[in-house]
């Protein structure tokens, strides 16, 4: 998972990264980096599609801020 860190901090996106939870570090890292669609990775987490898509967007929209 430091791949994402390594990216985000190339684009001067850390500050953004720091308020991710662990959570959405992971799972953002998974989808983006890891190429594993949300169904995958709700099988992994043990959680529905629709709640990882919500917690991607959201950890998404936390970088976005900056």
């Amino acid at each position: 998972m430091n791949t994402l860190e390594n990216i985000l901090q190339e684009i001067d996106m850390e500050k953004g990264y720091n308020l991710l939870t662990k959570r959405e570090k992971d799972i953002i890292a998974l989808y983006y980096l890891g190429g594993y669609i949300d169904k995958e990775i709700a099988s992994f987490y043990g959680l529905t599609q629709q709640a990882i898509n919500y917690i991607r967007k959201k950890g998404i929209n936390k970088l976005k801020v900056f």
